[in-house]
C-alpha cells in the first residue's frame, strides 16, 4: 500500500488542513439576545452608589476597588480628587519652546526690516535669549496659564491678551518710530499668537475679526 503523499505547498496544506479540521460538525447558532439572569458589575456598583461621588465623601467608582470576591476596598489615596488637573509638563515645555522660537523669529523680522545693518545671528540669539527676560517671562505664564486654559474664565483672559496684543502690536506698526517697533513688535507677537492658539477656534476667529475690524476702522493698511 502506497503511503499517502504529503502536501508540496501551501495552499495543498490549507486544503488538507480544512478537509481534516472538522470545522462542519461545530454547531452554529446565533447568540440569545435576553437579558442576564444574575447581576452584572453596573447593577452591583449602582446599588451601592460607585457611581457617583457624594459630596460627604462617601466610596466612588474613582476611589473603590471590587476584589475578586465581590468585596470593595477603598484606594488609600481616596483624597486626591479626580478632577484634579495634573501639571502637563510635557505641553508646557512644548508651548515655552514653540514661543521662546517664534520670539525670536520675529526679533529676527524686525531688525532684518528696521536694522541699519544685517542682522547678525549669533548675538542676535544671544541678546533674545540669554542677556533677555524674555524665555523666563514665557515659561512662568505658560506654566500658570496653560493648565487651566480650557476654563471659561481664563479663556476670558486669553481673549483680552489676543485682542489687545494684536491691537496694540497694528497701531505700533503703524504709528511708533522703528526703534519703538524693534522693541515692542516680537513681545506683542508672541503674545498675540499665543493668546489666539489657546482659544477655542470660535472666540478665536471672533477676536481675529475685532482686531480686522478695528484696524479698519483706524484706516490701517494689512498691506
Amino acid at each position: 500500500m502506497a503511503s499517502q503523499e504529503a502536501p508540496r505547498n501551501r495552499k495543498e496544506r490549507r486544503a488538507q488542513a480544512k478537509k481534516h479540521s472538522g470545522h462542519h460538525d461545530i454547531p452554529l447558532a446565533r447568540p440569545k439576545q435576553q437579558a442576564p439572569t444574575s447581576k452584572t458589575l453596573i447593577d452591583i456598583a449602582e446599588e451601592r452608589q460607585l457611581l457617583q461621588r457624594s459630596s460627604n465623601g462617601s466610596p466612588s467608582i474613582t476611589t473603590t476597588r471590587i476584589n475578586l470576591d465581590g468585596s470593595i476596598t477603598e484606594i488609600p489615596d481616596s483624597s486626591v480628587s479626580p478632577e484634579t488637573v495634573s501639571t502637563p509638563y510635557l505641553d508646557i515645555f512644548l508651548y515655552t519652546t514653540s514661543l521662546i522660537l517664534l520670539h525670536f523669529t520675529l526679533t529676527f523680522l524686525v531688525h532684518h526690516q528696521y536694522g541699519s545693518e544685517r542682522p547678525s545671528l549669533l548675538p542676535l540669539i544671544l541678546s533674545s535669549t540669554v542677556y533677555s527676560p524674555a524665555p523666563w517671562l514665557i515659561l512662568l505664564l505658560v506654566a500658570l496659564l496653560h493648565p487651566r486654559a480650557s476654563h471659561p474664565f481664563m479663556q476670558l483672559v486669553f481673549a483680552a491678551i489676543a485682542v489687545v496684543a494684536g491691537v496694540w502690536l497694528v497701531q505700533a506698526s503703524n504709528d511708533d518710530p522703528y526703534m519703538a517697533v524693534m522693541k515692542k513688535a516680537p513681545a506683542l507677537g508672541t503674545l498675540w499668537v499665543w493668546g489666539v492658539v489657546e482659544l477655542r477656534w470660535e472666540i478665536a476667529a471672533a477676536c481675529l475679526t475685532m482686531t480686522a475690524v478695528w484696524a479698519r476702522w483706524k484706516g490701517y493698511a494689512f498691506w
